[in-house]
């Protein structure tokens, strides 16, 4: 399966910013689930909880996509 997102991104950046799974999603309002299909690679994922996530981390989505 080709890679459409760079899920390295928030992984750096929870590990930079020493938060744990739970403690990102509870940042970022969105699901454990959620995170986990991101980070899985899985393209059933809502647009809104990626303009979430790019909120909290201070970067526009197309810096998320390759």
């Amino acid at each position: 399966m080709e890679k459409i997102m760079k899920i390295e991104m928030i992984e750096d950046f929870m590990t930079q910013n020493k938060l744990s799974k739970t403690k990102f999603c509870k940042i970022c309002k969105i699901s454990v689930s959620t995170l986990n299909k991101i980070l899985n690679n899985q393209t059933n994922v809502g647009i809104v909880a990626l303009f979430k996530i790019c909120r909290v981390m201070k970067i526009e989505i197309c810096n998320l996509f390759y």
